[in-house]
């Protein structure tokens, strides 16, 4: 499946120019919902304050709602993670905003792509994993749409940092790739490390197996 017919339902790319000139200095976390809400209206956008972050550190998750969709409603939702310490605002820098912008790329990217495997099928739950322990994050992990989701992740991950034929030399290594990190301390793909982390560090196992041919399937694709 080529990313172009994935990136937004109505065909056009999501772009990060426009936001990232709305993102900058220090903004409440009203603005940045407002901001993150205006440009990509395909998505509920809520702030979750949490202990899990130190003042300065943000996070974002999401998640899609195959019945909302299917009734023609909002049905991505997107959560900007944020300290519970500090003030109701975030101050950007230069680190912070391109961490933001990729992850909430990455995050629109990965909803939509559910949004596309659903809607190809009218809506049918789809696949169950792979592993057959269902309800467990291992079966879920394992399940095809999963699997097709977070390696396009992985490779644009891999891309960003190295470019295509490079990313293709970290997929060759990937279980040393898994535990790089970057400058700053941050892993270079922590998705690639979850996978690695769930499946016990197994290159072989077959759910890696079909990860990493999904990964250099889309890396192809680029």
């Amino acid at each position: 499946m080529l990313i172009k017919e994935i990136l937004m339902p109505d065909g056009q790319e999501f772009d990060l120019e426009g936001i990232a000139k709305d993102i900058n200095g220090t903004q409440s976390h009203d603005d940045i919902i407002d901001i993150v809400g205006n440009h990509f209206p395909i998505a509920s956008i809520q702030v979750v304050r949490t202990p899990d972050l130190k003042e300065g550190e943000l996070s974002i998750s999401a998640h899609y709602e195959p019945d909302f969709d299917e009734e023609g409603d909002i049905a991505i939702f997107i959560k900007i993670l944020f300290s519970e310490e500090g003030p109701a605002s975030f101050t950007w820098s230069k680190n912070s905003k391109k961490y933001f912008l990729n992850k909430l790329k990455d995050a629109l990217k990965h909803e939509v792509l559910h949004m596309k495997q659903h809607r190809d099928r009218n809506f049918h739950p789809g696949s169950d994993g792979y592993i057959s322990d269902k309800g467990t994050e291992l079966e879920y992990m394992s399940r095809p749409d999963e699997i097709e989701a977070y390696a396009m992740n992985i490779g644009d991950e891999f891309i960003r940092k190295v470019g295509k034929d490079g990313a293709v030399d970290l997929l060759r290594m990937a279980k040393k790739t898994a535990q790089f990190k970057n400058k700053v301390g941050q892993f270079l793909s922590p998705d690639l490390l979850a996978y690695f982390a769930l499946f016990n560090w197994d290159p072989n196992h077959s759910v890696i197996k079909r990860l990493l041919k999904k990964i250099y399937q889309h890396i192809q694709e680029q």
